[in-house]
Parts: structure tokens; C-alpha cells; sequence
């Protein structure tokens, strides 16, 4: 599915709804679902306060598999057209901060939760695109 969100506070709950309910759809556990939701509410947070896109939009695009055994693959693909921004320097932030800082985890939180993680990032925008790999429930 393919989604274009405009970038309005807690729009990310809708599109975490959708990914959510198509992750339940293929069996996978609710564990998973939350890890998974979870990580997709930050790459979304993350593209509208930082990526200082000029047509305000946030897409998305997600997809389901069922795999051998009951187990399942859901891929996220979260895209803005913003300034880009540096992989190395934004990890290396947030190690500097420390645990003290309740902002600057998104990043840390989406690689916590998620099985794969790619960024693609340059002048023309953002993507990340994330996987989760489930278990039937």
C-alpha cells in the first residue's frame, strides 16, 4: 500500500494503524507489531521535523509477505523530499548526548526495532526503508 501523508502532528499514528493491520493480517506477533510500529512512528516524526521539505509531505509505501511456515516479512519504505542529512554525524550526535537527553533517539530506536534499516539520503531527500521479519503468533 501506498500512502501520502501530509506532515501535520501524530498524522504517523494512521500510517502505523495501516502497517500495523496488514502485519496482523499475515499472523505476526504483537510483539513484533509494536517493534515494528514503533519504528515506523520514528522514521515519520524524524522525516517531518528535520527533513525541511518544501511540499510537506511524508510517502509511504508498504508491503507484506507471507513466508514459508507462517512466518511473515513486512517492508517500509518512508520518503521525504528534504535537505538530506549526514548517517555518520547523526549517530555519532546522539552518542555524544547521552542517556540524560529524552530527544535524539529516533534513529537508535528504529535500528533497535526493526530487522534491516536503509538509509538513502542526499540533497533530493530522504528514504529509509525498514524490515521486520515476524514469526506467526
Amino acid at each position: 500500500m501506498e500512502l501520502t501523508l501530509p506532515m501535520v502532528p501524530d498524522i504517523e499514528i494512521a500510517a502505523a494503524r495501516a502497517a500495523g493491520n496488514l502485519a496482523r493480517e499475515l499472523g505476526m506477533a504483537s510483539e513484533s507489531v509494536d517493534e515494528m510500529t514503533h519504528a515506523m512512528i520514528e522514521a515519520c516524526i524524524n522525516a517531518r521535523e528535520h527533513s525541511g521539505s518544501k511540499d510537506r509531505r511524508i510517502y509511504v509505501r508498504i508491503t507484506g509477505t507471507s513466508l514459508a511456515e507462517g512466518n511473515s516479512r513486512i517492508d517500509i519504505w518512508i520518503t521525504d523530499h528534504g535537505q538530506g542529512f549526514n548517517v555518520t554525524e547523526a549517530r555519532s550526535r546522539r552518542q555524544n548526548l547521552g542517556a540524560v537527553h529524552k530527544r535524539g533517539w529516533g534513529l537508535q530506536i528504529i535500528e533497535a526495532h526493526m530487522d534491516e534499516v536503509g538509509i538513502t539520503t542526499g540533497a533530493e531527500g530522504t528514504t529509509i526503508h525498514m524490515v521486520k521479519y515476524g514469526k506467526k503468533s
